[in-house]
Parts: structure tokens; C-alpha cells; sequence
């Protein structure tokens, strides 16, 4: 990056912000105001009446359901509605919504009054009768004890109708009304409001009733004439909303420079590689132009008591292409500090690997991949629709790796394993169903071989084929402790490198800074590996030379980095002595939990398949039980074949027709809905299952067959959604944690992006 500073002509001042926007490429600082003889210039001349439309096309939107073009749009037949017919139709537009709202009110207001009608029915009184009195009081409400209320008021007149609620009408001498008042309080009085008018409440009702009939039908008038408009003036409404929006910024942009009687000044940063550009284009309206390359000082920009404070440069992702996804998640945290290393492309191959191992499916990933294609349909035309849709492919694809290495399909086992007397067949073990296991043809040998590899110390086995729910789930949990060492060792190296050439967050900074600061825990997690390895293997192999050197040297290296975190603690973070001597020890065993908390990609992922297993076992079932079970029984009687789908094609047919979007003529008793298709479709599938003898059969494998895709739906969407919780998590606490700094802006340049309309 690299500081600009440009200063003209105040007359020129507009022309300079506009060129700013047409660059796009300077990250403007506002101008704080503190420098005697400056102040914030002033916006232009047109910016009220822009910020006017702009509020009253805003406002129209809003209340209106509209869709962003899914293409853009043209800029000048945009500004030619603009400047023509679309304030009018705005307008027009904004009249029909000020309409229903009155509509809205007037609406509510009569069903108020209806409800407080309704009470009033039984009484069987004239509205004008109920209030109006000079010397009489009139109590009208329900009340939830009717035999109290009757005697409340001895010298008056007391009308009492209907029940659950009781409606009470009550009459006294104005003298008496505080007394009455007490007793149908006791009684658990509640006033009904009279609504005005004259005459007998069902005439009143009536009325009400025409009124609102006429005002239901101008509602809907107004509806359908804004739907007709929306969808022939949506696009362009949402157009001149962004047009005048960057309007808005122009008009706008004097009040973030500096401006003095004569002259304005400019500050910003701008990616040193766009230097000469932006020279030549800033020449045209500014007579100073400065452009500084920012230089990286070690251990500057610290907030703590030991380096400068500077305002360090915002932060530009690098170019990237195929790991772009992926900023989404550095941008949860936050920009990286200026200089320091952008975990973006490590946690391109380190997302999806872990992902990848907690769902491991090859129909999952294969779901997940199509939700990911469906989102880029929807949102697709947006950037963050985009990056959101390639991300939720590549874990996608990476679920259908592990998926081929675990041998998993839609939660069956799919491929044999190795006994000891051979191969076992998996519709042996998994009963997995011939639509899951033509699979095996894919691998060599259709699934009968295995190989291995062994790595002698900590007894890590890797293998392919790789059954994690059966004979290899105790390597995938040392494979996941071993898998979060490295990845807690890769962002010590990171942070061992910051602190080296742009030192910590106090401003310390050098290689003996990060070696005791970062080099510390480094030593403790490879002498932790060595003093483990050591330790467990002399329980089984006692007096092993090799294990015993490793767990004596591992033992004294643990105690070497305990030391130096000690030291980095009392030196470099300002604590006193006792308290970092004390907080050592304790720290270095903090990082067994860090590593250990990566076990959750071999706990979460088995505890998935747990779930889609149970599913498949009790409703898909196997030989004499679940669905497969009631097909047994369905065969028994001769419905099987073209007779069973014959059956079961009413259930079928609504799917169909949903899916190939046929368009069917009106039909009766609402039938062109879906749910009603199915719920008529399963009736009659049921009653032709009646009239064949297996009704009730039938009945069981249609609950049991919706059972279980409903079990399916579940598991893959607790296998989309557990995963990714758990897998940023690790990103995000567990590995980030040991380097990042979330302290950097995000650089923004002055300009537009186009969302509807073409930038002009």
C-alpha cells in the first residue's frame, strides 16, 4: 500500500471526487478536523433534492416485493426514466400505498367494532340505548360471575345475556354508580366499548359487513394494480435507487477532504501498484499529487507501551481466484494486520479436509454440492452469493472424497471388510441396498483389498479403504489429535514469523522475541509428541531404549518451554514475576486441550453416521424387518413388480408432476396444490392396498419409506450444518488464536459497484 496526498483548487473540488469514484481505487481517510485552518468541505448543491427522491424511492421499495435483475442493467435509459416518467409513476405508486394503509386502518378499526358487536348481540338492544344518559350511568361488559352481577345494582335495572361470556348490561342513578361500580368489579366486570351509531346491532352488522366487502374489493384492486407495476417498473425503480445513490456519493464526497478557503487536500491509501494511474488521473484537477510507498516497521503500530503508535495501511485481500470462498471466513474474524500473513489460502485446503472428514458421504456431498449449484441459481449474480455458493461446492466435493475413502453412502457401508476367514460381504453388515453398493465397482477390486501404512511411533495407521465406524475408528481418533498438532504447530510458525519481522501486539518485535514468545509453545507441543509417545509406548514395550530417551527428553524440553513462556510472559508481556512464573505451567498444559479439541472431527462425524445408521436399520430395514421387510410380505401376496408400482404411482404421481413443473388445468377440492395431490394420492393408494387385501401394508411402507427420507433430509442437514459449526471453530479459536490479529480495516475504495445498473 502507499499513502496519497493530493491538494487543488477548491474550485475543483467536485471534479476531484468524481474522478476519485471513476478510478475506484483510492481508500479515502475522512478528515478528522483537527488541523487549524482546514475544515470538512460541503456537500453540493444538489444533494438535497437527491437525498429527497432517493428517500421517496427508497420508501416505494420497501413496501413493495421486488428482485433484484439477475443481469445489469443500462445506465442511460435508467437516468432517461429518471429524468421522465418514473417520478410520476412513483408517485401514483406511493398514492396506492397510502391508500391500502388507510384501507389497512379502516379495516381493523371495523373488526375491533365487529367483535365488540358480536358481544352486544345478546343483548338485544338498540346501540342508541346502551350510552347517552344525563342522569342515568350504564355499565355495558361481560362479566365472569352472572349470579353476583344480578344484584349489583338493587334500585337500578340489570340485563344479563348469554354465557361464556356472560353480557351485562347495567343501569343506576348517577349517585349509585360508584357503588355498582364496586360490585361488578367483584364480579370480574370488563367494559365493552359502545361503538357509535343508532338502531340494532345486526343492522349495524350489516352495515359493517357491506363496508367492508367494498373495502376488500378496492383493496384488491390496489394489490393487483402495485403487483402490475412492480413487475413492469421493479427493475427500473431498483436502478434509479442505485443511480441516485451514487449520485448521493458524489454530492457527498466534499465533506471527506479537507477544504480551506482556497484549496482542499486529499488523504488516502491506494495499492502501490496503481501509483502511476492514479498520478496521471489526479494531475488533471489536483497541482500537488503525493504518493508514498508505507514501509513495514518492525513492532510498529503497537497498542502496548513499547513501539510507536501508527495508522497502518487497510488491508486489500491478494488476487485470488480459486481460494476467493474463503475470504468469507477471514472476514468473520476480521482483516489480518497490515504485513502480517493472510490465513485465506491455508484454509483452503484445510477447511474442506476437515469438513470432509466429519461428513464423509458420498450421496451427503453429492447433496451438498447441488445445494451449493441451487444458491448460485438464487444468489449467484451477487458477489457474496457467489463466494457463499463455490464454498459450500469445494466442501461439497471434499465430503464426496472422504466419502469414497470411508465407503459411505447415504449412511450404509458399502464396501466389504477383511475377516478372518475373507471378505465379508456388506450387505452382511451394513445391509446396504443394491442402489448404494453398485458403487463398489468404482473402487479396485470392487471394495476387496486393503492397504496400510503404520507409523511405528504414536501407532497412527492410515489406510484405504478407510472404515471409521468399524476396525479404524481408534486410528481416526489419533489421526484427529494428530492432525490438530500440526495444525497448532502450522499457526505458531505463522505467529513465530509476524512477531519476527512485525513484532506482537505490544510493539516487541526481533527473533528473540518470537523465539521465547512463539518458540515457546513450538517446543512444547514437539517435546509434548515426544514425552507422550514415550510415556504410553513404555506401558506396553517397558525398557524400550528408544521410548525411554524420547519420553527423558521430552520430559526436559516440556520444562525448557514452560521456562520460556515464563520469561515471554514477565519480559514482553508486562507481567510480574510471580504471576508469570505461576501462569506457565498452567499455560503449557492449556495446549493438550487445544489439540485435544480437534478429536471432534472424528466425534462429531461418527455420532452422524450413528444417526443415519439407526435411521436406515429401523425404517429402511433389511430381510423380515423396516421397509424392506413389509416389500417381503407385500410379495407374499402377489403384489410386487408392475402391481406394487401400480399401487403406489397415485403417491408417485404428484412428485412427478412437481418435478417435470407440469401445469395442470383447474381441478376440484383444491388439488393443483401439492399437499393436497400427495395427502388424495395416499388415500387412494391405500384403498386400492385395501381392495387387494394389504391396505394396511401398504399404509406401513409408505409411512416407513417417508420415515426414512425424512431421517435422511435430517442427517444431511445436521452433516451441512455440525460440521461447518465445528470445523470454524477449530479455524477460528483453536489454530487462529496462536497468530491472528483482527486489527486491520478493510480496504474500500471510493467508487461504485455495479449491483443493477452498469457503472457509468
Amino acid at each position: 500500500m502507499s499513502r496519497l496526498t493530493a491538494a487543488g483548487s477548491l474550485s475543483r473540488v467536485d471534479e476531484a471526487v468524481r474522478s476519485l469514484a471513476d478510478l475506484k481505487a483510492v481508500h479515502l481517510l475522512d478528515y478528522p478536523g483537527d488541523e487549524e485552518g482546514f475544515d470538512l468541505g460541503s456537500p453540493t448543491d444538489e444533494s438535497e433534492e437527491i437525498g429527497r427522491d432517493l428517500n421517496r424511492y427508497r420508501s416505494a421499495s420497501s413496501q413493495l416485493d421486488l428482485i433484484d435483475p439477475k443481469t445489469l442493467l443500462e445506465s442511460e435509459p435508467i437516468r432517461g426514466h429518471l429524468d421522465g416518467e418514473l417520478p410520476s409513476r412513483v408517485e401514483m405508486m406511493l398514492g396506492h400505498l397510502e391508500r391500502l394503509d388507510v384501507i389497512d386502518s379502516e379495516l381493523s378499526s371495523m373488526a375491533e367494532e365487529g367483535d365488540a358487536l358480536e358481544l352486544l348481540l345478546p343483548l338485544d338492544l338498540d346501540l342508541d340505548l346502551l350510552s347517552g344518559y344525563g342522569s342515568l350511568t350504564a355499565f355495558v361488559g361481560t362479566v365472569k360471575d352472572a349470579s353476583r352481577a344480578e344484584s349489583c345494582a338493587p334500585d337500578g335495572l340489570v340485563i344479563i345475556e348469554g354465557a361464556k361470556p356472560s353480557v351485562v348490561a347495567v343501569f343506576c342513578k348517577n349517585d349509585s354508580s360508584s357503588a355498582v361500580q364496586s360490585e361488578l368489579a367483584e364480579a370480574g366486570f370488563a367494559a365493552i366499548p359502545i361503538p357509535d351509531g343508532e338502531g340494532p346491532v345486526g343492522a349495524r352488522q350489516e352495515v359493517l359487513a357491506a363496508r367492508r366487502g367494498e373495502l376488500l374489493e378496492e383493496r384488491s384492486t390496489l394489490q393487483g394494480e402495485l403487483d402490475v407495476w412492480a413487475e413492469a417498473n421493479g427493475a427500473t425503480l431498483l436502478g434509479g435507487i442505485e443511480l441516485l445513490e451514487r449520485d448521493m456519493a458524489l454530492a457527498l464526497g466534499p465533506i471527506r477532504v479537507a477544504v480551506s478557503g482556497h484549496a482542499f487536500v486529499i488523504d488516502g491509501w491506494i495499492e502501490t501498484s496503481r501509483s502511476e494511474e492514479v498520478s496521471a488521473v489526479l494531475s488533471e484537477t489536483c497541482r500537488v499529487v503525493d504518493i508514498g510507498p508505507f514501509k513495514v516497521v518492525p513492532g510498529g503500530g503497537g497498542h502496548g507501551h513499547h513501539g510507536p503508535e501508527l495508522k497502518l495501511p487497510p488491508i486489500k485481500f491478494a488476487d485470488r481466484h480459486k481460494s476467493k470462498p474463503m475470504e468469507l471466513l477471514t472476514d468473520l474474524m476480521g482483516r489480518p494486520r497490515y504485513g502480517k500473513v493472510d490465513p485465506t489460502l491455508f484454509m483452503f485446503f484445510t477447511y474442506p479436509l476437515f469438513f470432509g472428514l466429519i461428513l464423509g458421504d458420498i450421496l451427503y456431498g453429492a447433496a451438498t454440492m447441488l445445494f451449493g449449484y441451487f444458491l448460485y441459481t438464487r444468489i449467484g449474480h451477487t458477489e457474496t452469493g457467489l463466494l457463499a455458493s463455490k464454498f459450500i461446492v469445494y466442501i461439497g466435493i471434499a465430503a464426496v472424497i472422504f466419502g469414497y475413502i470411508y465407503g459411505e453412502f447415504a449412511g450404509f457401508e458399502i464396501l466389504p471388510h477383511l475377516v478372518d476367514h475373507g471378505w465379508v460381504e456388506h450387505y452382511h453388515r451394513s445391509h446396504a441396498p443394491d442402489w448404494a453398493t453398485w458403487l463398489t465397482a468404482l473402487y479396485p477390486y470392487g471394495g476387496e483389498f486393503q492397504y496400510e501404512y503404520s507409523w511405528e511411533f504414536g501407532k497412527l495407521v492410515l489406510a484405504f479403504p478407510f472404515h471409521r465406524v468399524g476396525h479404524n475408528l481408534d486410528d481416526l481418533v489419533l489421526i484427529t489429535i494428530y492432525m490438530g498438532a500440526v495444525h497448532v504447530l502450522l499457526g505458531l510458525i505463522i505467529g513465530f514469523r509476524d512477531i519476527w519481522l512485525h513484532g506482537d501486539s505490544h510493539g516487541n518485535t526481533g527473533p528473540v522475541v518470537a523465539i521465547f514468545d512463539r518458540g515457546s509453545w513450538i517446543t512444547i507441543l514437539i517435546a509434548g509428541y515426544f514425552f507422550a509417545t514415550g510415556y504410553l509406548g513404555l506401558k506396553n514395550n517397558p525398557g524400550d531404549e528408544t521410548l525411554t530417551l524420547m519420553q527423558t527428553y521430552g520430559g526436559i524440553f516440556v520444562a525448557v518451554g514452560i521456562l520460556m513462556l515464563s520469561y515471554a510472559s514477565y519480559k514482553y508481556h508486562g507481567m510480574p514475576v510471580l504471576i508469570a512464573a505461576l501462569l506457565g505451567p498452567i499455560e503449557g498444559i492449556g495446549m493438550m486441550p487445544s489439540v485435544i479439541s480437534y478429536v471432534r472431527l472424528f466425534a462429531v462425524g461418527v455420532a452422524g453416521v450413528k444417526i443415519a445408521e439407526t435411521g436406515n436399520d429401523m425404517l429402511y430395514g433389511s430381510h423380515g424387518k423396516g421397509m424392506i421387510g413389509v416389500v417381503e410380505e407385500l410379495a407374499h401376496h402377489d403384489v410386487s413388480g408392475l402391481m406394487l408400482l401400480a399401487v403406489l404411482l397415485p403417491v408417485i404421481l404428484p412428485f412427478a408432476l412437481n418435478l417435470l413443473k407440469v401445469s395442470l388445468p383447474e381441478l376440484p377440492l383444491g388439488l393443483n396444490s401439492f399437499g393436497r395431490q400427495f395427502l388424495f394420492g395416499f388415500l387412494i393408494s391405500g384403498g386400492l392396498g385395501f381392495a387387494l387385501g394389504v391396505g394396511s401394508s401398504v399404509f406401513m411402507l409408505l409411512t416407513l419409506f417417508f420415515g426414512w427420507l425424512v431421517v435422511q433430509v435430517f442427517a444431511w442437514i445436521l452433516g451441512l450444518v455440525s460440521p461447518n459449526i465445528h470445523t470454524a471453530r477449530l479455524h477460528l479459536v483453536e489454530w487462529m488464536k496462536q497468530f491472528y490479529e483482527a486489527v486491520g480495516d478493510k480496504f474500500e475504495p471510493f467508487g461504485f459497484t455495479a449491483r443493477v445498473v452498469e457503472v457509468e
